[in-house]
């Protein structure tokens, strides 16, 4: 109990600061009406006509006159590392949309450098105005289908569940619940015991699958894709994360379950699941997805509710954030448009850190050991032989599945296509937009190499790489030159990561991710520059993918429909095992 604060309420005390004549939009009532707020230190003492004892001659007045109050916005889920920058840069950015608390299992960092490398960001954290809440990674197992930096074994989760960030589990996974699984048996018992919220990860789940996967006590999905999929995973009783990132722009067809279906939206959120730093810079982070809402006829009021007091509940921490109401804690917004969502100031843990939209407070720089630095470990120097797909001489045709990636959802499609063979190599298919595609083991283990065919990238010379790869983080490169390819990966090796464009021998972009071979040490404005470089120049090159950073970062994920490819090779997720990309030859 803090006396301070009842203090203050009661008018005995003056208040730290005083909030003056602005609109509350109260997330509780959906009611918007004038009020005033007293704060003390970093929570809410009180809302509504403020007593004349709270306020003393050392009390800061902040005027609001002209704009609404709304809560701090709450991203549910959003993987910080795939805005390629530090988690200070990342929060230097978003904070100025709006965003003051996220729920991030910062399992991409842990991926590459274990749970210590993972407690370095968690610190770093808390000296930004942007809460850091850690939804544990429920999976990280070694399976033999991929090559990771580091694991995390179950004894591990009953470790960091009960740090005083963890708010639950994250992305837990439907094949192994479906399955029974032991282990997520287990985990889902450590979140029921320690009372955190077990997140989940369902993507094109229904029917029987579903209601076994929520009977199993998951409270939430972030994967639907259409309103029906939304509806469904709401009638079974999940919490829908409705999701806008880079690359999986699912928003509208799923909020068409609230202003076609009529669903009730308590059970509704939005949340960004990957967006990178050119994203935010140019469009916004959960402001956006409110504007998108609102285009869609979704009420302002209920669009805000779905970006705070919906996914504290979900997150189970709405005793802390998610409403302006008396003992949270102090995040605050100031809007001067409700439907168009424009930030004027933001309160975060009761500081003025953004003022007519621009951040007022300095941030300080982060440091990192070593576990963090010097990450890519190429066993040797890739030549373009390394990154072809050999076949018997004999072979005149070969007929071999292709992954179909999607540019605005992360569901790949499971293709087919005869190419031809020429020496023993198969070759891509640039006029029907078959490209190679090849995975690079980066940890210095066993320097193993995937390969095989992608659709979809319409990139008709040159090629990309990134050191970004869901959830391994090896080297992905794609292009039809194995030479083009080969330059690529290994300068990413020479920048110890990193996301690169090469086109008949010459470097066109790149942009340098020397922390764990997925962040930036550069501004958040002078990586989406750079990005927004790349993007330009590969749209010349034919390629129209409008986040192609996100979606190739994504082929490489193992647990989302239908293909996916490790450094060990093409991977089916539908009978989740390594598959042969070559399905038949056709002899000379």
């Amino acid at each position: 109990m803090n006396n301070k604060l009842i203090e203050i309420a009661l008018g005995k005390r003056p208040a730290d600061a005083v909030i003056r004549n602005g609109k509350l939009i109260n997330v509780l009532t959906k009611e918007i009406y004038p009020a005033d707020i007293a704060l003390c230190g970093n929570e809410i003492a009180s809302i509504g006509p403020i007593p004349d004892g709270a306020i003393g001659e050392h009390t800061q007045i902040i005027d609001a006159a002209g704009l609404y109050l709304a809560p701090g916005f709450l991203d549910a889920h959003i993987h910080i590392e795939s805005s390629m920058l530090t988690y200070t840069e990342f929060a230097k950015l978003v904070v100025t949309h709006g965003t003051t608390s996220v729920a991030s299992d910062l399992m991409e960092i842990t991926i590459v450098s274990g749970v210590d490398g993972m407690k370095e960001v968690l610190a770093e954290s808390k000296h930004t105005p942007v809460r850091l809440f850690y939804p544990v990674p429920a999976f990280m197992e070694e399976n033999g289908l991929q090559t990771t930096g580091s694991t995390l074994h179950a004894e591990m989760i009953d470790e960091l569940i009960q740090l005083p960030e963890a708010v639950g589990l994250a992305e837990v996974l439907a094949p192994p619940i479906l399955a029974g699984s032991p282990a997520s048996a287990h985990m889902l018992e450590l979140a029921k015991k320690y009372h955190k919220s077990p997140e989940g990860h369902a993507p094109a789940v229904m029917g029987e699958a579903l209601n076994a996967y929520r009977s199993a006590g998951i409270r939430s999905d972030h994967e639907s894709t259409s309103k029906e999929e939304a509806l469904a995973k709401l009638r079974a009783g999940l919490r829908v994360l409705m999701r806008e990132g880079s690359a999986s722009t699912d928003l509208r067809p799923c909020l068409k379950a609230i202003t076609e279906a009529h669903a009730d939206t308590r059970y509704c959120s939005m949340v960004s699941d990957d967006i990178d730093a050119l994203h935010i810079c140019r469009l916004g982070h959960l402001d956006q997805k409110i504007r998108i809402a609102v285009e869609e006829g979704v009420d302002p009021v209920t669009a805000i509710q779905m970006v705070t007091i919906n996914p504290a509940e979900d997150l189970m921490i709405d005793d802390r954030v998610g409403s302006i109401t008396p003992g949270k804690l102090a995040d605050i917004v100031f809007l001067s448009d409700l439907e168009h969502c424009k930030v004027e100031k933001v309160i975060a843990g009761g500081k003025l850190v953004v003022d007519g939209g621009r951040l007022v407070e300095e941030l300080p720089e982060p440091r990192y050991s070593g576990l963090l630095q010097n990450t890519v470990q190429l066993s040797k120097r890739i030549t373009g032989d390394d990154l072809v797909l050999h076949v018997p001489k004999s072979a005149e045709k070969a007929r071999v599945h292709v992954i179909g990636a999607d540019k605005h959802t992360l569901l790949t499609e499971a293709l087919d296509a005869e190419l031809d063979v020429i020496d023993g190599v198969v070759q891509p298919d640039v006029e029907r937009d078959v490209l190679r595609i090849a995975c690079v083991e980066r940890y210095g283990k066993n320097g193993s190499i995937g390969k095989s065919f992608i659709k979809n990238f319409q990139l008709r010379e040159g090629a990309i790489a990134l050191s970004v790869g869901h959830d391994h983080h090896n080297i992905t490169v794609v292009g039809s030159d194995p030479e083009d390819m080969a330059l690529a990966v290994n300068r990413i090796a020479e920048l110890q990561g990193g996301f690169v464009l090469v086109h008949h021998g010459e470097i066109l972009g790149e942009i340098a991710l020397p922390i764990c071979g997925l962040l930036s040490t550069e501004p958040g404005e002078v990586v989406a520059d750079k990005l927004e470089q790349i993007i330009r120049t590969l749209k010349t090159l034919g390629c129209d993918v409008p986040s192609p950073n996100v979606t190739l970062s994504f082929i490489t994920l193992i647990f989302i429909p239908c293909f996916g490819i490790t450094d060990q090779g093409l991977f089916d997720v539908r009978t989740f095992q390594l598959i042969d990309p070559v399905i038949s030859l056709t002899e000379a």
